[in-house]
């Protein structure tokens, strides 16, 4: 994605090639303590009886057969052969910013002696001792046969520890992979090139045991995806949104430091892992597998490790992961891991997501990030999508500052849920510091809206983008403020309101275009992402604007449903770009479930709270999701009816299947201040009602325990106390 345009691309492409390599010794099925360990060695040692070729690197200055490039340096000292991978000189000057995103092309090898003679069926793994002072996780083996000895036959990726002192064994499993007769091998020993060495002890060429497959994570079978009775809507196609999903999944663990299964983009950007793909992906697979997602966290917590500044690298291929940077991406993380973590029922790995989110914000709060005068947080491509690429430092864009917000509130919650009162206190005083920087200094009294900001030059950057309705959640966005935002929103010659989603530029903005083919960047300025959408849906319903929530939200299901693409042209409504991208399937599914039907559980606070948002086009007919997990200890499903039969009446029917303890059900309804309704169980009993009073508006309902099944009818025609 984003601005590197084709550079981006074209490495993604590469990564698509690469092979299916996790770590010897994973077995079938990953587990919640599986991370880089001594599992690196397995049963190969410094026994070459059993080689068909072995490589011990004993004597001086002896590479035995091997040819190394000069810039990798290749001395044979000490017993081993030693490489240097920093091929960024400290002497090159100054550098570009992009550079930390996405590196130079290198692909500096090791190449063996001709004439191996390997029979491809009898030895399958290649297996390195090696010492790795570098940042570097992966590296490649390739090879070519004897019938075609001048052309690559194919590449296997390999892993190893990043920046530890001790030795470790790494095997590269051949297996089916290669056939025939090998006549040489080359192994690339890095894919990062910034810093450090490498030392390797031996290489040796042997046979074992065929790799087993570790087991796919079900999130799209029968089993676990619901059902649902939506006007306009299949099942099919719902199914399918899933199936997307599940092509994302990368199994082939672990991979650019990320030591559990994780998502992919999908499509042509291959196998690797991206903060701002996988973050939203799970918002739709959390649905279907919860301890999927929770290993993910997990995943994150790793890499993010390996830097010393708290950040999440934008990807895994980001060359500058080791060591301090000044690049990340859109930090949708915050999202992610807050409702992975409040739907958890594992205190340890809640405890370890905080500190992610702690870590994170850090990051984003430190200087090289921060603007010192305004407070707000400055952002390059890929940390926005609002703008074309500027130096670090320069632009404070709307979504980003934003995101870092909501980051600010969610750490907050998750601390207060934990007990970290004092640092819940000053995460919450940070979100309230950036609202205020935000409202002071990205609003435009003239224009009575919200741009970003350029900190060097202290003026607006005067494009209007559907960015500026992202500061209607958690209260961002002072009232008054939000009345002056509805009717830019709803004019459809600015956002296409009533005919589309969101635009993500004004029509009106000279910049406006419609992208169409390929990603090139482009369509951040015209078309039409769920990324864009789903922050203004849920703006709205913060700021009690449910009703124009609703028609957000379906309108965004249908224009992406059946069509689970990149991104999509707002005048004809073509898919564009991957055809079946991860996220847009992912905040489809979300849509659906968490605005729709507007299901969430929290098991921080043991409740399950539903929130209905009908649109017109929907009123009079019967909703219904049915088999929808519930990720309690107990594992619960749900079954879900909704009937808006007109203006002044709903009701609710919900099939509880299982034991559900001590939770409890919030049923609300959008309600305002200005009605009065009565609420009413399947026997005409009235129930006692109540308001919400968090950061949601303009709701009123009931609150109840859990039980089997429960019948509710709403009805703003009588009268009753609400307290």
């Amino acid at each position: 994605m984003k601005i590197k345009l084709l550079i981006l691309n074209a490495s993604r492409i590469l990564i698509c090639s690469w092979g299916f390599l996790p770590f010897p010794g994973y077995g079938a099925v990953y587990s919640n303590e599986l991370a880089l360990s001594s599992s690196l060695s397995g049963s190969f040692h410094e026994d070459s009886s059993d080689s068909v070729h072995f490589w011990g690197f004993d004597r001086w200055n002896d590479r035995e057969g091997w040819t190394c490039p000069e810039i990798l340096n290749g001395s044979v000292t000490g017993g081993a052969l030693w490489l240097s991978v920093q091929l960024v000189k400290k002497n090159e000057g100054e550098r570009s910013w992009k550079e930390q995103v996405w590196g130079d092309s290198h692909n500096e090898q090791l190449v063996s002696p001709k004439g191996l003679e390997i029979n491809a069926e009898q030895f399958n793994k290649i297996a390195i001792r090696l010492r790795n002072l570098s940042p570097e996780t992966d590296g490649f083996v390739r090879w070519r046969t004897t019938d075609k000895p001048d052309v690559d036959a194919g590449c296997i990726r390999f892993t190893m520890k990043p920046d530890c002192k001790d030795w470790q064994e790494v095997v590269c499993h051949m297996d089916e992979h290669w056939k025939g007769k090998i006549d040489q091998i080359m192994i690339q020993p890095a894919i990062l090139w910034q810093r450090g060495d490498i030392w390797i002890d031996w290489i040796s060429i042997k046979k074992g045991d065929i790799k087993k497959e570790i087991q796919h994570p079900d999130i799209c079978s029968d089993a676990v995806v619901p059902q649902i009775k939506i006007p306009g809507i299949s099942q099919n196609d719902f199914n399918d949104a899933f199936k997307v999903l599940d092509e994302c999944i990368i199994t082939n663990f672990p991979i650019y430091g990320f030591n559990y299964p994780v998502m992919s983009p999908g499509g042509y950007y291959g196998e690797n892992w991206w903060q701002l793909d996988a973050s939203l992906n799970v918002a739709g697979t959390k649905w279907t597998n919860q301890g999927f997602v929770e290993d993910m966290m997990r995943g994150f917590a790793g890499v993010q490790a390996q830097n010393p500044d708290g950040r999440i690298d934008l990807y895994g291929g980001s060359p500058v992961r080791g060591q301090v940077a000044d690049v990340s991406s859109l930090p949708k993380y915050f999202e992610a891991a807050y409702d992975v973590a409040r739907r958890s029922t594992d205190p340890v790995l809640q405890n370890t997501i905080y500190e992610t989110m702690n870590k994170y914000l850090g990051y984003w709060f430190s200087s090289k990030k921060r603007d010192q005068s305004t407070g707000l947080i400055t952002g390059v491509f890929e940390e926005t999508f609002s703008n074309p690429h500027q130096n670090p430092g320069i632009i404070a864009p709307i979504d980003l500052n934003v995101a870092v917000a909501v980051g600010c509130f969610n750490t907050g919650k998750l601390g207060e849920y934990l007990g970290r009162k004092e640092e819940s206190e000053k995460f919450q005083n940070d979100f309230e510091q950036l609202k205020e920087n935000i409202n002071k200094y990205l609003w435009s009294d003239s224009d009575q809206v919200y741009y970003n900001y350029n900190v060097l030059e202290k003026k607006h950057d005067k494009r209007l983008l559907c960015t500026t309705f992202d500061v209607l959640q958690l209260g961002i966005a002072p009232l008054d403020r939000i009345e002056k935002l509805i009717p830019k929103l709803l004019n459809p010659s600015l956002f296409y309101w009533g005919i589309r989603p969101l635009t993500t530029i004004a029509r009106t903005e000279a910049g406006y275009m419609e992208a169409t083919g390929p990603y090139d960047g482009k369509a951040w300025f015209g078309d039409i992402w769920t990324l864009r959408n789903l922050p203004v849906i849920k703006g709205l319903e913060d700021a009690g604007k449910h009703d124009l929530a609703a028609e957000l939200t379906w309108s965004t299901i249908k224009t992406f449903n059946a069509k689970y693409c990149e991104y999509i042209t707002p005048a004809q409504g073509t898919g564009e770009g991957v055809q079946r991208y991860g996220w847009s399937a992912s905040q489809y599914i979300q849509t659906i479930i968490e605005h729709l039907f507007g299901i969430d559980y929290n098991s921080l606070d043991k409740r399950l709270r539903i929130i209905p948002h009908i649109p017109r086009e929907l009123i009079g007919q019967e909703l219904e999701i049915s088999n929808l997990i519930i990720p309690t200890a107990n594992r619960l499903r749900i079954s879900l009816k909704v009937r808006k039969p007109d203006k002044g009446e709903t009701a609710v029917s919900l099939k509880i299947i299982g034991n559900p303890g001590d939770d409890e059900l919030e049923l609300f309804l959008p309600v305002p201040e200005s009605k009065m309704i009565t609420a009413k169980d399947s026997k005409g009993k009235e129930l006692r009602l109540l308001k919400v009073k968090d950061e949601s508006n303009g709701l009123t309902g009931v609150r109840i325990k859990m039980k089997g099944h429960l019948d509710v009818n709403f009805n703003s025609h009588g009268y009753q106390d609400v307290n």
